[in-house]
C-alpha cells in the first residue's frame, strides 16, 4: 500500500480553514480524488450529503468507514468537525458496529472532534495528512497555539495487530471535547490528541497497559468479542524518564519533583552519545492489560524535543531505507499541572510502513 504525504503548501492544494465544508474538501482531495500532481489515497465516498461524508478505506484492511459532519454541528460553529467509525455504515451517521458509543462520548451521536481553526472564519489554517489507503494522520494548525506551533493531530485507520486473525484492528483518535483550543488536564481530563503520559511507577507495575486515554478508541477486541473499546497507547518511555519521576509527553520529557519542577531534558540526551544519532520507539496499542498491536508508521523520539516542526530525515541503522517528517502537536505537561506543552512525533513518509 503506498504512502503518500499531503500538504497545504503542495500545488493546487485545497484550503483548510474555518468555513463549513473545507475538511471535506481537503480528504476528499486527499483520500479520494486527488489534486495537482497528487495521486489519492485510494478510499471512496460511500455516502455524501452537504458538508457531510463517510469515506471507506481500500480494499485488503479491515474495509471500515469513518463518518465525517462538517456543517458546523457543536458550540464551536464551524471552526470543528465531528467524526466517528463505522463498521458497515448505511448512511450519514447511520449503520452497525459505531465506535465510539453514545455511551462513550456525549459528543454528537458519539463522536470524536477534529479542531480545524482558531477562527470560524476564511482563514487559512497549515494542513498536513501522511496516509496510504488503510489509514491516515491529520495535523492542522488551527492558530490556537503559534509561539511555538503546536498542531492539532487526528488519526483514523488500521493498525498492525499481533494477532493474524483481528478483523477489528481500526483505530480512531479525536479530541473527546468541543469547542476549546486548549491542552492540558485542568479542563480536560487525561491528554486526548496523539500522546499520553504514564507514571514510572505503573510502568513498573505493569498497570499502565490497562490505563486508557480519553479520545482512543477501537472498532472491538482482537477476537471480535464486544464492541468499540477506549484504548491507550505507548512508547519506551523507560529511556525518556528522569530517575524517579515521571513520564512525558512522547518527544518532550520533564522531571517530576515534589513542588513540579520546569521543563527539563530527558535522561536519554540528544544526540545520542554512542553514534549521534536519535533513538525512536514505536507506539504500542494497549487495551485490557495486553499489547494488541503498533500504530503504522508512528514513531516517538526517545529524546526532549530534539527537531523542529516540519523536518525531515532519513533513517539509518535498522531505519534505513524510511524517510520521516517531525510534527509538533499539542500535548501536556505533567510538571506544570498539567498545562498545554508541545511534543513530537515522527511519521515515516516512505513506502516503509511495516
Amino acid at each position: 500500500m503506498t504512502v503518500r504525504v499531503y500538504r497545504s503548501t503542495d500545488a493546487s492544494a485545497p484550503t483548510l480553514n474555518g468555513t463549513v465544508g473545507s475538511l471535506l474538501t481537503v480528504l476528499d482531495a486527499v483520500l479520494v480524488n486527488g489534486y495537482g500532481a497528487k495521486a489519492a489515497a485510494g478510499w471512496t465516498i460511500a455516502y455524501t450529503g452537504t458538508n457531510k461524508r463517510v469515506y471507506t478505506m481500500a480494499a485488503g484492511g479491515t474495509g471500515f468507514s469513518v463518518y465525517i459532519d462538517d456543517a458546523a454541528p457543536g458550540a464551536a460553529a464551524a471552526r470543528e468537525a465531528r467524526f466517528c467509525g463505522f463498521e458497515a455504515p448505511t448512511g450519514l451517521g447511520t449503520g452497525s458496529g459505531q465506535w465510539p458509543t453514545s455511551g462513550q462520548s456525549s459528543v454528537g451521536i458519539g463522536m470524536l472532534v477534529i479542531r480545524k481553526s482558531t477562527t470560524a472564519d476564511s482563514t487559512a489554517r497549515a494542513w498536513t495528512i501522511v496516509a496510504d489507503g488503510h489509514t491516515f494522520y491529520l495535523f492542522i494548525e488551527t492558530g490556537d497555539k503559534t509561539q511555538p506551533i503546536m498542531a492539532f493531530a487526528t488519526m483514523f485507520g488500521d493498525f498492525f495487530s499481533y494477532s493474524s486473525s483481528d478483523q477489528y484492528n481500526c483505530a480512531l483518535i479525536g479530541r473527546p471535547f468541543e469547542n476549546t483550543g486548549e491542552g492540558g488536564a485542568g479542563n480536560m481530563g487525561p491528554t486526548f490528541n496523539l500522546y499520553e503520559p504514564f507514571s514510572q511507577v505503573n510502568l513498573v507495575s505493569g498497570a499502565c497497559l490497562a490505563s486508557t486515554i480519553m479520545g482512543h478508541y477501537l472498532a472491538r477486541n482482537y477476537n471480535g468479542v464486544g464492541s468499540s473499546i477506549n484504548f491507550g497507547k505507548h512508547s519506551d518511555q523507560f529511556k525518556k524518564t528522569q530517575n524517579g519521576g515521571i513520564g512525558m509527553n512522547m518527544g518532550r520529557n520533564g522531571g517530576w519533583s515534589t513542588g513540579g519542577n520546569a521543563d527539563t531534558p530527558s535522561s536519554f540526551p540528544y544526540p545520542a552519545p554512542p553514534n549521534s544519532g536519535m533513538f525512536l520507539s514505536p507506539v504500542w496499542v494497549h487495551h485490557n492489560g495486553f499489547v494488541r498491536g503498533y500504530l503504522k508508521g508512528l514513531w516517538d523520539a526517545c529524546h526532549f524535543l530534539p527537531m523542529n516542526h516540519n523536518d525531515t530525515f532519513s533513517g539509518t541503522g535498522n531505519m534505513s531505507g524510511k524517510s520521516l517528517l517531525c510534527q509538533q502537536t499539542l500535548g501536556i505537561y505533567m510538571a506544570n499541572n498539567y498545562a498545554p506543552g508541545q511534543a513530537q512525533v515522527v511519521i515515516e513518509t516512505s513506502d516503509t510502513w511495516s
